[in-house]
């Protein structure tokens, strides 16, 4: 056993927590995905152009190689290794696919096993010490450290560094990564401790993730009489939607938005054809809900306990002006819901939407969506 190890409360979820392996330790949040060779490596790219590529080995292999000695540092579980990894430079990737973002804008990396994922700013991701890595210590890659290719990013916390790498996307916006949404670490950033014992001086530029949160001061509780639970019958007529059902004005618009199961996707667009509604956006995504997500058990015998991951769900995203709330919401629930009483039929969500704008011609509200 490594000296100085410290195991976390949530070190039971990982599917692989080995802190004997050499030259590192391995961990992994979620199963391994299937072995693959260096010359079956097929990455998938996209910037915020949204011009999506599929780059194979072949391509990836032409660019310049570089060898160097880089630390792995792992502050969550207080260990560090310095190994010598072969590989390519990240930003000679993607200056030479002329993969970009905004000045302000962010990458995200995501493993081949479906579901890690982490985000560096444009900053932090130009940084000519982020490597593309396919060899440690003079040999291949081991598919136990993130081979045949992996993303390592020296100067930040170890779980940055996603293995078996399979995708890289440019955002706008904060993707924020799979560690943050678990609540396992607010910030990929290493303490100045490890900073200073590990000689390491940070990119110029933004930082990829923000700042610890500062404490939320709690306003004193108000107490109000509960409102009667609203129920809803798929023959007898529809839900009293309280908030929704309130007077707006001529032309206001609403977003309502759905996370259903995979399986009513087709059920959900044939309900919303039936009232008229074919214009949307609809995506795969994952959550866990009450639910607690897909189970699975660990790899090691000694472990009895069930790991969780995210469940898949479909997002419905749909602008409509405000009298075709209530039309849509019923087509939603009578489409989705399976009138057992458990979870997982869903959620919506009803937003308010000041405006929209079509770019061509400047229409606004009704006219423009």
């Amino acid at each position: 056993m490594r000296e100085g190890i410290i195991r976390p409360q949530f070190t039971d979820k990982f599917f692989r927590a080995d802190f004997d392996s050499d030259p590192m330790p391995v961990l992994s949040l979620y199963p391994f995905p299937a072995p693959l060779a260096l010359e079956e490596v097929v990455l998938e790219v996209c910037g915020l152009e949204g011009h999506p590529r599929r780059i194979p080995w072949a391509v990836l292999s032409a660019l310049p190689r570089v060898r160097e000695g880089h630390p792995l540092i792992c502050q969550i579980f207080n260990w560090s290794e310095t190994v010598q990894w072969e590989g390519i430079r990240l930003v000679d990737l993607l200056d030479y696919l002329k993969i970009d973002t905004h000045p302000e804008g962010y990458f995200a990396f995501y493993s081949g096993d479906g579901v890690f994922f982490e985000g560096l700013s444009r900053d932090e991701a130009r940084d000519p010490r982020v490597l593309l890595v396919h060899g440690l210590n003079g040999a291949p890659l081991p598919a136990a450290h993130g081979g045949p290719l992996r993303l390592v990013v020296p100067f930040l916390q170890g779980y940055k560094s996603v293995k078996w790498l399979s995708a890289i996307r440019g955002y706008r916006n904060d993707p924020v990564g799979i560690k943050r949404l678990l609540g396992q670490s607010p910030t990929g950033a290493l303490n100045e401790a490890w900073r200073a014992k590990c000689e390491i001086t940070l990119p110029s530029g933004k930082a990829g993730d923000p700042p610890l949160f500062a404490p939320v001061v709690e306003a004193a509780p108000v107490e109000t009489a509960p409102a009667p639970r609203a129920t809803f019958s798929p023959v007898a007529g529809s839900l009293p939607l309280g908030r929704v059902e309130r007077p707006s004005p001529p032309g206001a618009l609403r977003e309502v938005i759905a996370l259903i199961r995979p399986q009513k996707h087709e059920a959900t667009r044939k309900a919303l054809a039936a009232v008229g509604v074919y214009s949307y956006t609809t995506l795969g995504v994952l959550g866990r809900s009450r639910q607690r997500g897909l189970r699975f058990q660990s790899d090691d015998p000694e472990k009895k306990d069930v790991r969780i991951k995210f469940l898949p769900k479909q997002y419905f995203s749909i602008v409509i002006t405000a009298q075709e709330t209530s039309k849509v919401i019923d087509a939603l629930i009578k489409a989705n819901r399976t009138g057992t009483g458990t979870f997982g039929d869903g959620k919506i969500f009803v937003l308010d939407l000041d405006n929209a704008v079509r770019i061509s011609n400047f229409d606004q509200g009704a006219e423009a969506v």
